[in-house]
């Protein structure tokens, strides 16, 4: 279980949370939504260990956390199937999970030889194939048109299976997709 207590966070003078608290069970598929501004990534980097609370707690019970980011941080100096053996998956994992999103052929090329909806498809396939307890999505659909997110959404379901996801979007039909629960921020 994922519990946040009585949260606080800002950056500089912008007040982003004040006595936020939130629980999200092991195994739960919760979807963040709310306005521009209010803070949906700073929760997700806040989650992951990525920014620290300037008060209160957040315990992950030292859950493994996989994501795609906002920006698919594919590195441009190594090819598609590097970018995701990488981070310790197994080749046969990868190339799996690129054939499962209609990207297979990409495997043996960079980033820059990509569209933007290829890369993206990538990122998502990168994270589907690390090792991971809670799967951590920021906008996973981003650049993709609808036949593509629902494939992608319909691997990502598979895929997580009774593990936790925690994903922000934008789309009702998208947390629909995943299966996601909607909390407003």
């Amino acid at each position: 279980m994922i519990k946040i207590h009585d949260l606080s966070f800002a950056y500089g003078e912008k007040q982003i949370f004040g006595g936020f608290s939130l629980e999200i069970p092991d195994g739960a598929r919760s979807c963040i939504f709310g306005g521009s501004g209010c803070g949906k990534t700073t929760l997700l980097r806040l989650i992951t260990g990525l920014e620290e609370p300037a008060d209160g707690s957040i315990e992950t019970g030292g859950v493994r956390f996989s994501a795609v980011f906002q920006e698919d941080r594919l590195l441009p100096f190594k090819t598609v199937l590097e970018n995701i053996t990488l981070i310790g998956a197994e080749k046969e994992t990868a190339l799996y999970m690129l054939a499962q999103l209609g990207i297979a052929e990409a495997a043996d090329k960079y980033p820059s030889e990509l569209s933007g909806g290829m890369r993206r498809r990538a990122a998502i396939a990168r994270a589907l194939s690390a090792e991971y307890g809670c799967l951590i999505l920021d906008e996973p659909f981003a650049g993709l048109d609808k036949e593509n997110i629902e494939k992608a959404a319909a691997l990502i379901s598979e895929s997580v299976g009774e593990r936790t996801l925690i994903a922000v979007t934008h789309s009702e039909r998208e947390a629909e997709l995943l299966g996601a629960e909607i909390i407003m921020l």
